[in-house]
């Protein structure tokens, strides 16, 4: 045998190995993009869960400070660095006509996300005792 046909098996080799080893590298890289990526998607869920809920306290506020608040269907918009709440509050008289049924929902919004709280007070028409009745993770 000659010299020459001695190194003919390692180039076919070495490209059998290169190319494995690319592929290695290629499926770590979607594995580490789409972990990556579903952390962000959970951060961008909280914050918009923190948007509503902000939305929510800040309509208890309101309505503690003044019990005759939003006699009709009331909505606002505020923005919370780079997300935002859309809140709705309405009041309905009970039965007894001794308190206001408020019902406060707040749609929050970060990135691509968003997540809407429902929740019911119930406030005094006389003393304006406020007493918060739930909080419901609406499903959208």
């Amino acid at each position: 045998m000659t010299s020459s046909g001695k190194g003919q098996i390692a180039l076919p080799f070495v490209l059998l190995i290169s190319g494995i080893i690319i592929e290695i590298v290629i499926a770590g890289s979607f594995v580490t993009y789409f972990a990556s990526g579903s952390g962000y998607s959970s951060r961008l869920q909280a914050r918009a869960w923190a948007a509503a809920m902000s939305g929510v306290q800040d309509a208890l506020v309101k309505i503690a400070k003044d019990k005759e608040f939003a006699p009709s269907t009331v909505q606002y918009e505020f923005t919370l660095d780079t997300d935002t709440a859309t809140v709705t509050v309405s009041r309905t008289p009970d039965a007894t006509g001794q308190y206001y049924v408020y019902t406060v929902t707040s749609l929050g919004s970060a990135g691509s996300r968003q997540k809407e709280l429902t929740a019911t007070a119930v406030v005094h028409q006389t003393t304006g005792a406020l007493q918060l009745q739930s909080v419901v993770d609406t499903p959208l």
